[in-house]
C-alpha cells in the first residue's frame, strides 16, 4: 500500500519531504521591516479606529497581518519574497483614503 501525501496544513514534517524542500525556503522576518514605515502605518490605522496583529503563518514562512477596522477582520499573508515595507504602505494608504 502506497503512503499517502501530507495534506495538511500543520507544522509538522512531511512524509515525503515536499513541505521541508519545496515551501520552506526564506523565512519572514519582521526585523528587516522599516520601523518608521510600520509606526505611520499603526498610526494611521488607528486614527481611523482599525488595528493590527502581526505575527507569521504557522509555518514561519509568509508575514501574517491581522487587519481589523476594515469590514470583518481577515488576515494578509506576504511572502517573504514580497518587500514588507511596500506590503506596510499599501496598508497606509488604503487606511489614510478612509474618511
Amino acid at each position: 500500500m502506497a503512503k499517502k501525501l501530507a495534506v495538511s496544513g500543520g507544522g509538522g514534517k512531511s512524509q515525503t519531504g515536499l513541505r521541508e524542500s519545496l515551501g520552506r525556503g526564506k523565512q519572514a522576518d519582521w526585523n528587516s521591516a522599516d520601523a518608521e514605515t510600520l509606526r505611520q502605518c499603526i498610526a494611521v490605522v488607528a486614527k481611523t479606529g482599525g488595528a493590527l496583529r502581526l505575527g507569521y503563518s504557522r509555518d514561519g514562512g509568509a508575514y501574517a497581518i491581522g487587519v481589523y477596522g476594515d469590514g470583518d477582520p481577515y488576515t494578509l499573508y506576504c511572502p517573504p519574497d514580497d518587500d514588507i515595507d511596500t506590503v506596510i504602505v499599501r496598508i497606509t494608504n488604503a487606511f489614510g483614503n478612509i474618511s
